[in-house]
């Protein structure tokens, strides 16, 4: 781990699979605390635990972009998760 993004909050999108998944683990092995936010809550799970056995932290928030409500709600959870 490199560390050039230690103390840096990365929100990805579409992270329970395909680029998002693979953004997640790139974005972990440089130091970010990520969240995780997609509709299938299931492979944010896995995406979480892959982050997770690498080292990495994640909050996990499943989240339809697409519906502002949702938006607004997954950053709310990231500003009141302490572990981030």
């Amino acid at each position: 781990m490199t560390n050039r993004l230690e103390d840096k909050v990365v929100i990805i999108t579409g992270s329970g699979d395909g680029m998002g998944r693979v953004m997640a683990k790139m974005f972990a092995a440089e130091g970010a605390k990520l969240t995780l936010a997609a509709r299938r809550a299931e492979l944010l799970e896995e995406a979480a635990a892959e982050v997770a056995s690498a080292g990495g932290r994640a909050l996990v928030v499943r989240t339809d972009v697409t519906s502002e409500e949702q938006v607004v709600a997954m950053v709310a959870a990231i500003a009141s998760d302490r572990s981030l």
